[in-house]
Order: C-alpha cells, then sequence, then structure tokens
C-alpha cells in the first residue's frame, strides 16, 4: 500500500508544481519590455520621410505650390548632405538651384528662407518660407495667366514669346510701391521683380522653357529657343522702349551681372543675339 502511495504521489507531484508556476505567473506578472532595434529612427511627428533628396524636393515643390509655411524631411544621410551644401554656402545655394530648375517662379516668390538641420543621433533638415503672394492671389494670378496664354498660343515658339513680352511691355509700368507679381496682372504696376516674375510665369503657363535671374539689384529672365539661352529685360525694355533687351546674347546685354550660380553657368547660352 505504502508503494503504490509512493506511485502516485511521483506522478501528481510535476503536475502540481505546473498548477504552481502557472499561478504564479498569473499573480506576478512578468514586466512589460519594449523592444529597441539596433539602427531605429526616431523622429518627431511632423517630419516627413522620403527615400531620396528627388523625392524631398517633389514633395517640398507641391508644399510650396500651396504655400506651405514649415516642412521637416529626413531620408537616410539627409543631414550629411545638406552639411556639404552648407560648407559651399550658408544659404544653401546649390539645392536652391535645384528648386529653381524645376520651378523658377516658385523660388521667385519666396521672399524668406531658413534651413536648419535638426536633431542629435537621428538628424533631419526643416524648412522656413514666407512668400511675397497668398494663396488667394495666386489664384487670381493662374485665371489671368491661362488668358495671356490662350492670346498667345498662335505662330513658332520666338512668336509666342514675343506676344507675351509685348503683353507686359503695353500692361505695366514702373512703380516701386509694387513688388510682388500679383500686382503685375491685378494694377499693372511693379519693379523689376514683378515684370520678371510676371514673364516667368506666363512662360511657364505657356510651357516654354525659362528662367528667372536676380543678379545684383535687378531681375530679368533667360528663355530657350532651341538649345540655346537669350536674355530678356522687360523692365529696361519698357523703360526705354523697343527691344534692346529681348532675346540678346550676354554680349549683347550690358548692365546685367550675373550672380554665382552655377546652376545658371551650366546653362548653354547664345554666343549671338536672335534676330527674327
Amino acid at each position: 500500500m505504502m508503494n503504490l502511495f509512493f506511485v502516485h504521489w511521483r506522478r501528481w507531484k510535476w503536475f502540481a508544481g505546473l498548477i504552481f508556476f502557472l499561478f504564479t505567473l498569473m499573480m506576478f506578472p512578468a514586466p512589460t519590455m519594449k523592444i529597441v532595434y539596433a539602427g531605429e529612427v526616431q523622429l518627431p511627428e511632423e517630419v516627413v520621410r522620403v527615400d531620396s533628396e528627388k523625392e524631398l524636393i517633389t514633395e517640398l515643390l507641391a508644399g510650396m505650390e500651396r504655400h506651405q509655411s514649415y516642412f521637416a524631411f529626413y531620408y537616410p544621410g539627409i543631414a550629411e548632405d545638406f552639411e556639404r551644401y552648407h560648407r559651399k554656402s550658408s544659404v544653401y545655394a546649390t539645392f536652391m538651384d535645384k528648386l529653381a530648375a524645376k520651378n523658377g517662379y516658385l523660388m521667385g516668390i519666396i521672399s524668406g528662407t531658413c534651413v536648419s538641420i535638426c536633431g542629435t543621433r537621428d538628424r533631419f533638415v526643416s524648412f522656413q518660407f514666407h512668400y511675397l503672394t497668398t494663396v488667394k492671389q495666386e489664384k487670381r494670378i493662374a485665371k489671368r495667366v491661362k488668358a495671356i496664354a490662350r492670346s498667345c498660343r498662335r505662330g513658332r515658339r520666338v512668336e509666342r514669346i514675343k506676344k507675351a513680352y509685348d503683353y507686359l511691355l503695353s500692361h505695366m509700368k514702373y512703380d516701386e510701391r509694387y513688388y510682388s507679381p500679383y500686382y503685375a496682372f491685378t494694377k499693372g504696376r511693379g519693379i523689376c521683380m514683378t515684370y520678371a516674375l510676371a514673364f516667368q510665369r506666363i512662360m511657364q503657363e505657356m510651357r516654354i522653357p525659362c528662367v528667372y535671374v536676380k543678379g545684383k539689384n535687378h531681375a530679368w529672365n533667360m528663355v530657350k529657343i532651341g538649345k540655346v539661352w537669350y536674355n530678356v529685360d522687360a523692365t529696361w525694355d519698357d523703360a526705354n522702349g523697343g527691344y534692346r533687351y529681348f532675346l540678346k546674347a550676354d554680349k549683347d546685354f550690358p548692365g546685367h551681372k550675373y550672380s554665382g550660380s552655377q546652376w545658371l553657368s551650366s546653362l548653354k547660352r547664345a554666343k549671338k543675339s536672335y534676330h527674327y
């Protein structure tokens, strides 16, 4: 009888131990643990993750179309990329040129900008922009520009460019009180940047390659005909009459000092002025 008791005890002993172990887990659960993987990137909620600088530029320009004032982006290596830009220029000129190459008008209506490399371990880049126009004003500009573009849609490229140029010369008057392109289309008044940005906006609507050039104390444009770029200055032609500064090569375009932009320098410029 005693031997039978020990046999049953050995069978139930392991079961009793299992019950006690489960009871202990229920009464005293193990503390929860957060698993942090090596290389995990932790960023503020407002930071947008993109795959590359190319995607960053696309997202940035889309936000600028909406006149968004603050942006923050991250992609692997973004801080190192922008540190290199900053070493070349404190205002990140090389990167800004990339934006201008995509949309010269948007870059032209920027009245102030701030670029910052943020964070410590997981660094990202923030952008702050201020604009010369409002979203409401841009909608009004777009409506007027579409009408102008429709009136200039016939003929060769050079003829269409001249029609748009003539529109500005006949509708604009130099006035130092107005600096936004909005006033070019609503009041017909403004300074050199007003003329140049208005021309830039019309060219973009007409899908004609155009560059807004901001030199030293003056602004004008460059347009592409064929494979080369020509200078145009609606402000000075409006002041002097005629087409002294229309579709000119650099040698025939006195008084215009270019900035040190590598991107502008890379454009293939006409060696001779255009004669139509």
